[in-house]
């Protein structure tokens, strides 16, 4: 079996970039050759082991026409038993069209489409019924989670669909940390300041728990102005610490009492999974994919209605008397060990693909 990727970018590399690098290297240690293309930006280096080139497209919305025809040359050049594999919307639209009258077909792994994504982000729904259309519809979606895949149900009823989670490197246990300071409970958010990461969510909560609660924000983004000013509105500007774009979040895992995570739509919840190998519970609302993370594999709750007064109470249950205990972190990390290794997803894969 050979699988080549088409990847919209590795770097940086986390996320979805870096579950494609655990992907192919679990599926090189199955015996699977695997190579890749890369459509835009450079390739991290420490990846000498793959066998990635790289079209050296930009990053503006035009390099999914753009893409095409430099595409078009490196698939048909590939063995007509090579499987070609896209990795989410933005490479599936450009795989579609290069391959489209060639008479050749390709895997989809999906990762952007669920409901509030499309509600919200225009370019996405825009990718998304292009994907629908006979000639450049993939002969089988595999789906990071079951959120994903009945999103794609929903929008491709007849697609043939199947859900593979997300590899993560396995990593020792560390167990839960009381909170260490009541007078001062500490609250961490790490995602990129989008509209549909909800930030706004969390700064409301805030406003609605004890002054001993204070919110650190690390990341950056379109909303930053807008949430900085929201803050002050809402009277808690001196219980809020707006960090930026941070290089990595381990020290702040570490630092923290809860992460709270308000996204309307995630893709898969890696950073959920980051908190529960730091020992730190999680807060979020009850959204597709991470209802399918929390509690099985992330120690912690969702709300019980996406709404800052539901959020502003699961807050003060995962500070409480129903904080996860031990237990709940051993159970979650054997789950993650058995559910999320890159061996056991990558056997997963092969098994789809060869039936």
């Amino acid at each position: 079996m050979h699988l080549h990727f088409v990847l919209p970018q590795l770097e940086p590399l986390y996320g979805m970039e870096r579950a494609a690098v655990l992907l192919m290297r679990g599926l090189q240690a199955q015996g699977v050759t695997v190579s890749a293309t890369v459509l835009s930006r450079a390739i991290p280096p420490g990846l000498a082991d793959l066998d990635i080139d790289h079209l050296g497209m930009g990053t503006r919305i035009t390099r999914l026409v753009e893409a095409v025809p430099p595409l078009r040359r490196r698939l048909r050049a590939l063995p007509a038993e090579v499987e070609i594999v896209s990795s989410g919307l933005w490479a599936t639209v450009p795989v579609s069209a290069a391959l489209a009258s060639t008479g050749r077909d390709f895997v989809a792994w999906e990762h952007s489409l669920l409901p509030e994504r499309l509600r919200i982000d225009r370019r996405v729904r825009a990718l998304a019924r292009m994907t629908r259309i006979g000639a450049l519809r993939p002969r089988l979606v595999v789906a990071v989670s079951d959120g994903v895949a009945r999103t794609v149900w929903q929008g491709a009823p007849k697609q043939s669909v199947v859900t593979i989670t997300n590899p993560m490197p396995l990593a020792g246990f560390v167990p839960p940390r009381e909170i260490a300071d009541r007078a001062r409970i500490g609250l961490l958010t790490t995602a990129a300041f989008r509209p549909y990461k909800n930030h706004a969510a969390a700064l409301a909560a805030l406003a609605r728990l004890p002054e001993n609660y204070h919110l650190t924000l690390a990341g950056d983004g379109e909303e930053r102005q807008m949430l900085e000013a929201r803050a002050r509105e809402l009277g808690i500007a001196h219980r809020t610490t707006f960090l930026g774009r941070v290089p990595g979040v381990a020290r702040l895992l570490a630092e923290a009492d809860l992460l709270v995570h308000p996204s309307r739509a995630e893709t898969f919840g890696f950073s959920l999974v980051e908190a529960a190998e730091a020992g730190l519970p999680v807060a979020t609302l009850p959204m597709p994919a991470m209802d399918e993370l929390i509690p099985a594999l992330v120690p912690g709750t969702l709300a019980a209605e996406p709404t800052p007064d539901a959020l502003a109470e699961a807050v003060l249950r995962m500070t409480g008397d129903e904080r996860p205990t031990l237990a709940d972190f051993e159970k979650a990390w054997r789950a993650r060990c058995e559910a999320l290794d890159p061996a056991t997803v990558s056997r997963r894969w092969v098994e789809v693909l060869d039936r």
